[in-house]
């Protein structure tokens, strides 16, 4: 049976979520940064939106470089909002897996689907799942993807890079040739600039031109295994798996009605939180260990709470240790209004891990729901 391979990459995944949250910034060029603290510029860009990057805004630049590149223009800052991201993200995966015989996630907006057994090894099969992922995503997040289909993750990833954003690109076995050939050495996947400048002085500079070169003088250069490494990218060779890996911890946040530092209704969010949170272990057969409550303050300041104590799946448990965490961040932190708040659950221990369980009772005392 054929392999296929999809991989599926959030267009400007930061800045479009940001978009969505505020209608008024669309359509503008958006940058979003982690600020360091020490001034209003201090600090370096996380990412930037097609129409950003188009005035020269790169991740990892400098925010006040930015800001220059920025002036005059109507450009919108924004600090970093990393709960709100790996909420959605988690959404977003788990509607992937749903989608694939095999998901590995590797970043927080993009992820390989292996596809194999679910398209029969049709290639207008995988197609169509791409283009229900694609979907899918449109329709429940308001989000947009680039996708790649091929035979396998390396040709999957450069495919998804090939019409940005919003493409879909299938690269078939017989194209494969075609689409690497003419590339430069350094537009291959995994490839970086020390590699690729050493390359250039061997006068290596297309992935065409690395594909037929002397091994043994790679070999030499780099060694005999990056040097069969790099002539098997070169002719599209990749036999790595998709290798499924389970999450770490489940989380959800959420906008409160209003800003406010009233226990009740920030507590009644958390709660409704919880059932999203409940549903997923009750998916993926898992206990967890520690609860944690997330704030997000008027000024987009994030803190967390956390308490760790022994593994379970009672989510009526857990809210009453959030509720006491939350009271003790509502007494430290008196007069301080909260936006948004979220609720994670983690160090998870699944199904084939698990070890049986005691009374829970002897651990929590005997729960009740709490009630408001």
């Amino acid at each position: 049976m054929q392999r296929l391979i999809i991989h599926v990459d959030l267009d400007s995944f930061y800045a479009s979520l940001e978009e969505l949250r505020n209608t008024e910034i669309r359509g503008k060029p958006v940058v979003i940064c982690v600020f360091s603290g020490r001034s209003a510029e201090s600090g370096a860009v996380s990412t930037a939106n097609y129409k950003a990057r188009e005035l020269g805004i790169r991740a990892g630049m400098p925010i006040s470089l930015a800001k220059r590149l920025a002036r005059n223009k109507d450009v919108v800052f924004l600090p970093y909002d990393i709960e709100h991201y790996r909420t959605v993200s988690e959404r977003i995966m788990d509607l992937l897996e749903d989608e694939a015989d095999a998901l590995q996630q590797v970043s927080i907006d993009e992820a390989y689907l292996d596809v194999t057994k679910r398209s029969i090894g049709i290639w207008e099969n995988a197609e169509k799942i791409a283009e229900n992922i694609k979907n899918k995503i449109r329709q429940r997040e308001g989000l947009t993807c680039s996708i790649g289909v091929g035979s396998n993750k390396l040709i999957a990833k450069m495919a998804s890079k090939q019409k940005k954003p919003e493409g879909l690109t299938v690269v078939r076995n017989t194209e494969v040739k075609k689409f690497l050939e003419n590339l430069p050495v350094s537009e291959l996947h995994g490839i970086g600039d020390k590699t690729t400048k050493t390359l250039n002085q061997l006068g290596i500079r297309t992935v065409n031109e690395l594909a037929s070169f002397d091994l043994h003088i790679l070999e030499e250069k780099f060694g005999k295994n990056k040097a069969k490494l790099l002539q098997n990218k070169a002719q599209g060779i990749d036999d790595s798996p998709v290798k499924h890996e389970e999450i770490q911890q489940i989380s959800r946040i959420g906008t409160l009605k209003e800003d406010t530092d009233n226990l009740e209704i920030v507590f009644e969010k958390i709660k409704e939180l919880s059932i999203d949170v409940e549903k997923k272990l009750r998916k993926k057969k898992a206990l967890f260990r520690t609860i944690s409550i997330i704030t997000v303050d008027t000024t987009l300041k994030t803190q967390t709470k956390s308490r760790t104590t022994h593994q379970t799946d009672d989510l009526d448990s857990a809210l009453d240790i959030a509720r006491s965490l939350l009271e003790e961040f509502l007494e430290e932190n008196l007069g301080k209004k909260l936006r948004r708040v979220g609720v994670r659950v983690s160090n998870l221990i699944f199904k084939e891990d698990q070890q049986p369980l005691r009374d829970l009772e002897k651990y929590f005392g005997k729960t009740t729901k709490n009630s408001s």
